[in-house]
């Protein structure tokens, strides 16, 4: 167990170092944080991934890329406080009333006429509910306490727009409301996810053989060159160096 809550904060501590370079760790960094557990070469790989997942570039990494990264290689966000905070969460929730058929109609017609008091109490009732609806949508990425939070925006929402005239019945209709700000905002982290680790690996990609040439004609590649090498256009060699430069302009303030 000593082991493992270490492990946890060396993952964490460099986090928090990325975070400060400019969302940027080196392969160096990493292997010297976990020098004295020898990692074999997966594990570090799941560790990169796991930085890259999070907006962390991993410079100096050599590995082979793979051509498209599809839905199911998204890795999902991993805290090891997540639990513990649900649980403390969970226990707050469990203390709110839940509402009968017939009181919910009640609070809700206080409701449509303006009632502050009737808004709050209809979601505190429902905060259990959005917790259950938020459970099954783990594993898709976020973390719970994340799906449990933009459950309750969903829920906040559905009291705020319900019409008594238009929905059938407000249980119903706060149901739809929480799964579909839930849906959207997975949709959203998993693209934005995507796209940061394909950015990612082609600027490691770009950087691995920039290196290469260096040693091999001891002098910088020009970006022709390295477009022909890696089998794009020159504007998006311009494109990944940027990415790069404005990582160590980030990096490098006074310079």
């Amino acid at each position: 167990m000593a082991g493992q809550t270490e492990f946890l904060e060396a993952i964490r501590e460099l986090e928090r170092l990325g975070q400060t370079n400019g969302n940027q760790l080196s392969m160096e960094e990493i292997t010297s944080y976990f020098a004295d557990m020898k990692l074999e070469e997966k594990q570090l790989d799941f560790i990169c991934n796991y930085f890259e997942s999070h907006q962390i570039y991993i410079t100096n990494r050599v590995r082979k890329l793979s051509e498209e990264i599809g839905d199911e290689e998204i890795p999902n966000k991993e805290d090891p406080l997540d639990a513990e905070m649900v649980e403390i969460y969970l226990r707050e929730t469990q203390k709110a009333n839940n509402l009968s058929g017939e009181q919910e109609a009640v609070i809700v017609r206080k409701l449509m006429n303006g009632d502050e008091n009737a808004r709050n109490l209809l979601i505190e009732s429902n905060l259990s509910r959005a917790v259950e609806i938020a459970k099954e949508y783990q594993g898709k990425g976020l973390l719970l306490s994340d799906l449990i939070q933009e459950g309750n925006i969903g829920l906040m929402t559905a009291v705020n727009e319900f019409e008594p005239g238009m929905h059938k019945d407000f249980r119903t209709y706060s149901d739809r409301i929480i799964r579909r700000h839930i849906e959207e905002t997975i949709d959203e982290y998993n693209n934005s996810t995507r796209s940061a680790v394909k950015m990612a690996n082609r600027v490691n990609e770009l950087n691995d053989i920039a290196t290469a040439f260096a040693k091999e004609y001891e002098r910088e590649a020009k970006p022709s060159e390295l477009a022909g090498r890696m089998g794009i256009t020159e504007e998006e060699v311009r494109e990944l160096m940027k990415v790069s430069l404005d990582a160590i302009a980030v990096l490098n303030p006074e310079n």
